[in-house]
């Protein structure tokens, strides 16, 4: 694969694009949050588990304004179709790196997906359709590369979070090494600048005016388990 971003495979809906994403995150995160705060737990494993809500909710989003998706096998979920790209939102566990990704046959099926037949009407944000996805906004080279691939490029958009802090959205094009199984991501930026909440505020930052610093307690989580679609 040539070396993109998802900006310019997205062409023109990027930024609307990006909206939905953050926002699908930003409301699976504060749910999972929240329920993690009334359980009063000291471990994270249910917090852990959001990832099947991440990729169903961002189906729906997509679906909402029209957009094609894809049923990745074997595990059955769909991800959306966008400017015949396809996403997929990957809360990134903390002992993980990139290359985890692709650590199950699900998640490997995704780079190699079809291109979808071409339709006269593409649908757009704002419940509006047009007659072109984006071909004026994609250059002319990328389109011939994908065309002779026959699969669509995979955004892998990268979540890292934890109960008292969304840390960091990312995205980027995925591609696979089929002979090192390595995930390789090209044009990754930041889609989201590190947010801490209220508490931990006080906790990092906290000023005094005399005597020496208060250090907040560190107490190490118990380590996350896989993904349960490792099928």
């Amino acid at each position: 694969m040539m070396s993109s971003s998802p900006s310019e495979f997205l062409g023109s809906r990027a930024p609307a694009v990006r909206e939905v994403l953050v926002e699908v995150v930003r409301s699976v995160h504060d749910r999972f949050a929240e329920s993690h705060l009334v359980s009063r737990s000291r471990y994270s494993m249910d917090f852990g588990t959001q990832w099947r809500d991440l990729l169903a909710e961002t189906h729906e989003a997509f679906a909402e304004h029209g957009f094609q998706s894809h049923k990745l096998v074997p595990a059955g979920y769909r991800l959306p179709v966008v400017n015949d790209c396809l996403l997929y939102v990957w809360r990134k566990p903390d002992s993980a790196d990139e290359d985890a990704f692709a650590s199950s046959p699900t998640k490997k099926n995704s780079f190699n997906v079809p291109l979808p037949d071409p339709t006269l009407l593409e649908p757009d944000f704002g419940g509006a359709f047009t007659t072109e996805a984006a071909e004026p906004d994609e250059p002319k080279l990328e389109r011939v590369v994908r065309a002779a691939r026959d699969v669509m490029p995979l955004i892998l958009v990268i979540v890292q979070s934890s109960p008292r802090q969304l840390q960091s959205i990312e995205w980027a094009v995925a591609e696979l090494d089929e002979n090192t199984g390595s995930v390789q991501l090209h044009g990754r930026a930041s889609m989201l600048e590190s947010e801490l909440v209220g508490s931990d505020l006080v906790a990092v930052g906290e000023s005094f005016d005399s005597g020496n610093p208060v250090v907040p307690p560190v107490r190490l989580r118990e380590q996350e388990g896989a993904d349960p679609d490792a099928r």
